[in-house]
């Protein structure tokens, strides 16, 4: 298992590695078109939208990263020699690693505004969509890498299937970011959150639980899949 997890890491190191890039030219764009000082309209632009939508894109990457590890990195993992079990095992321990990096980098993403006493902007509410629940965005880590690995064993079953399912998770992905940004930038939440509305109160609570279950039920389809993988 062991050399299983450190041919994934090996991998895993050069994805993350993109992801941290990316925040730190979004950061360096930030500064260089004045989001920082800048107060009102005049500092919404296109890096100011990407920084706000940072810990969803971290997810969209993870959905793909997993959709890799099940499609390329299983197929080389196992013509190198790797055992289905110990393969199944090193992937859970990649997930844990992508997890943590991911949620360390959202922390950090989202408490640096204040650190570096930036202006606050309207958008910057995006980033705190996982306030008072800090579990929250590495469960839906763990979920959006089990999903993509789902979607990448679904590719190599059924192509057609797997492309319309990826295909599928981009325009959900991106209708989710677009309602995210309109609701930032007009009274949608507030709207919401509302007294005749209070009983979404419960409902990330819900969302949390029907995550957890699905994640579980595709761990239990990984494993009897990769058992049974044959190598093309």
């Amino acid at each position: 298992m062991v050399k299983s997890f450190r041919f994934l890491l090996s991998f895993a190191w050069i994805n993350m590695g993109a992801v941290i890039g990316f925040a730190a030219i979004v950061i360096a764009g930030c500064y260089i078109t004045g989001v920082p000082g800048s107060t009102g309209s005049s500092g919404d632009n296109l890096f100011t939208t990407y920084y706000a939508m940072f810990p969803i894109m971290i997810l969209f990457m993870l959905y793909l990263y997993g959709f890799a590890l099940c499609t390329n990195n299983l197929n080389l993992g196992l013509s190198f020699g790797a055992r289905r079990g110990d393969f199944f095992w090193a992937l859970q321990g990649i997930i844990v690693f992508y997890t943590l990096i991911s949620w360390v980098l959202q922390v950090f993403l989202c408490a640096f505004p204040a650190m570096a006493n930036w202006e606050v902007r309207d958008r910057w509410m995006l980033l705190h969509l996982f306030d008072g629940r800090p579990w929250v965005f590495p469960l839906a880590c763990a979920v959006f890498m089990v999903l993509g690995c789902l979607c990448g064993l679904l590719m190599i079953k059924h192509k057609g299937l797997g492309v319309f399912t990826m295909v599928l998770a981009v325009f959900l992905l991106m209708g989710a970011t677009v309602f995210l940004i309109l609701s930032a930038e007009t009274e949608v939440m507030d709207f919401v959150r509302g007294e005749g509305w209070g009983w979404l109160a419960a409902l990330p609570g819900i969302v949390a639980g029907v995550l957890a279950a699905a994640a579980a039920a595709g761990e239990v389809v990984i494993w009897r899949t990769i058992r049974r993988f044959v190598v093309r």
